[in-house]
């Protein structure tokens, strides 16, 4: 028989994932902003659907010679720039130049950068700097990007619904217009109830069995054994 505790920790791994909450992960989204000659194309982000640990994808779109660009991002949110410990883009182009093979022939040549925010980022306005360089004189766009907080909450009561002593007339009246889809859920829910019911007993029934086993194969192993005596 295998290891005893191997085992016994096999069924304990199995119940929680049976009976823990169920977590849903925040799924990234990647925000496009576009860089051209005339500036930065909704240099402001300030959409509320932009949350902690989205990415932000800045494309170098000014095509001219000898235009380019470089992105700074203000991380820490102390309002200057620090290479330490702010996102810094390096030099950006419009486009880069490719041996026969479609290899870059410079490596460090690049024409977009990612910056993504981490799960737990600061809720805050952060500062953006795009340095536009163009026949040697640089310009300044000042920007900035807003970074909500990412919550998991389960829908509750909303400001303004009415709850208590005092909506029960609503609450009866809302119940008899959507009668159906409450005994429909009731039903799917009973059936949830009885479906981890089963599984829990399945699972102690296993447990019972498996620690009878085990206090089987420990009593056989202190049994002393007796052999025949030679005549």
């Amino acid at each position: 028989m295998g290891n005893p505790s191997r085992a016994l920790a096999a069924v304990g791994l199995f119940l929680l994932m049976v009976f823990s909450p169920v977590s849903h992960a925040h799924e990234q989204k990647t925000l496009t902003v576009i860089m051209n000659e005339n500036g930065v194309v909704s240099g402001n982000i300030t959409d509320p659907s932009f949350l902690q640990g989205n990415a932000v994808w800045f494309q170098m779109h000014d095509d001219r010679e000898n235009a380019t660009m470089s992105v700074r991002l203000d991380v820490n949110l102390d309002g200057v720039f620090n290479a330490s410990e702010d996102f810094d883009s390096g030099e950006l182009v419009n486009a880069c130049e490719l041996d026969e093979n479609g290899t870059l022939v410079d490596e460090d040549c690049a024409v977009s950068a990612l910056y993504a925010f981490d799960l737990n980022a600061t809720v805050d306005t952060y500062a953006i700097w795009v340095v536009h360089t163009y026949n040697g004189t640089e310009t300044l766009w000042n920007h900035s990007i807003m970074v909500h907080k990412d919550v998991h909450e389960e829908d509750g009561p909303s400001p303004g619904d009415c709850f208590g002593i005092g909506c029960e007339d609503e609450e009866t009246t809302n119940a008899t217009e959507s009668g159906a889809d409450w005994w429909e859920d009731d039903v799917l829910w009973n059936d949830m109830d009885r479906m981890m019911t089963m599984l829990l007993v399945i699972s102690l029934i296993g447990m019972v069995a498996l620690t009878r086993s085990i206090m089987n194969e420990k009593k056989d192993e202190e049994t002393p054994k007796e052999y025949p005596k030679d005549d």
